[in-house]
């Protein structure tokens, strides 16, 4: 005949009667399908209410079925015979054997149909396998699904800081940052699948979303410091060269002076600006009175 591709389970959903108050097997079973309210967030209750969701689903197939109690006595149950038991207990039990065995169909595995010893064994296989992760549920499929939109995601934010050049200014980085962050979040709110597992996904992308931002920081910390030390140390060269010139020539010193600061100002971006600002601030300011005062004094001493 032909194959189905999926047939979803029949539930028998057998319930002893003196927990039914007054509703019929059928109203007790759809009531607790319901989802409960979650207003707090409760993850058990989340849980409750994914589990209440999968069972909604076979709800083309389910049957309820209720029986009495067959014995005051229940820890005695196993060593009674029928006769001992609740007469009307005794009957319903035998029209459950007619309604199992009105809904159930030889199971077929690799072609071959199985009794119950070798359907039982089959079961324990799949649930060990399902236990170890071997085969995906529902839940997990989403969660890979998403998985793959969260890289992507993240790809995309991590490729737009990529493109920028380091140094930078961090109002820059912040402003990339936040352009990146939203593009990101866009791309997954248009291809992300399942309410529940979305919120789980988007916090999880926030949160990789950090972590390469504040490597972000930290690398363009690194560079800045790096480039302005570079340049600053290029400054002092400079300076140093200008303090030892034979004839010492203020025009000379203020020329060389003005290059270098340029070159620094120009040149010396990101979070270690402001550092360095103020360490040239003061080399300068000691450079110019030292050779302020060598150049009085090698004025003096040639009589000028």
């Amino acid at each position: 005949g032909e194959e189905i591709a999926f047939e979803p389970a029949k539930l028998l959903w057998l319930i002893q009667r003196d927990f039914l108050q007054g509703k019929s097997v059928q109203q007790m079973v759809n009531e607790a399908l319901q989802r409960v309210p979650n207003d707090n967030g409760n993850k058990y209750i989340d849980e409750v209410n994914q589990i209440r969701d999968s069972l909604a689903v076979m709800g083309n197939n389910s049957t309820a079925f209720s029986l009495p109690q067959p014995h005051l006595q229940r820890t005695k149950l196993c060593d009674m015979d029928d006769k001992e038991l609740e007469p009307l207990y005794v009957t319903r039990r035998e029209q459950l054997k007619q309604v199992v065995g009105s809904i159930i169909k030889p199971k077929f595995v690799q072609g071959k149909t199985l009794n119950g010893k070798e359907f039982v064994s089959f079961l324990q296989q799949i649930l060990e396998a399902l236990n170890k992760g071997e085969i995906p549920s529902t839940g997990s499929l989403v969660e890979i699904f998403n998985k793959a939109i969260l890289e992507r995601c993240l790809k995309v934010y991590k490729e737009k800081l990529e493109g920028l050049r380091l140094p930078v200014p961090v109002e820059k980085l912040q402003q990339i940052h936040e352009v990146a962050n939203g593009e990101a979040k866009l791309l997954f709110d248009k291809q992300h699948f399942g309410k529940h597992h979305a919120v789980q996904s988007i916090l999880k992308l926030e949160d990789e979303i950090t972590k390469v931002y504040k490597n972000f920081l930290l690398a363009n910390e690194y560079q800045s410091s790096k480039l302005c030390e570079a340049r600053f140390s290029e400054c002092e060269d400079q300076m140093d060269h200008l303090q030892v010139l034979k004839l010492p020539s203020m025009a000379k010193f203020n020329a060389g002076f003005f290059y270098c600061n340029r070159t620094f100002v120009m040149e010396c971006v990101g979070p270690a600006k402001e550092r360095y600002d103020h360490r040239m601030s003061k080399r300068c300011s000691s450079n110019l009175v030292l050779f302020s005062s060598r150049s009085t004094i090698t004025s003096s001493s040639i009589g000028w």
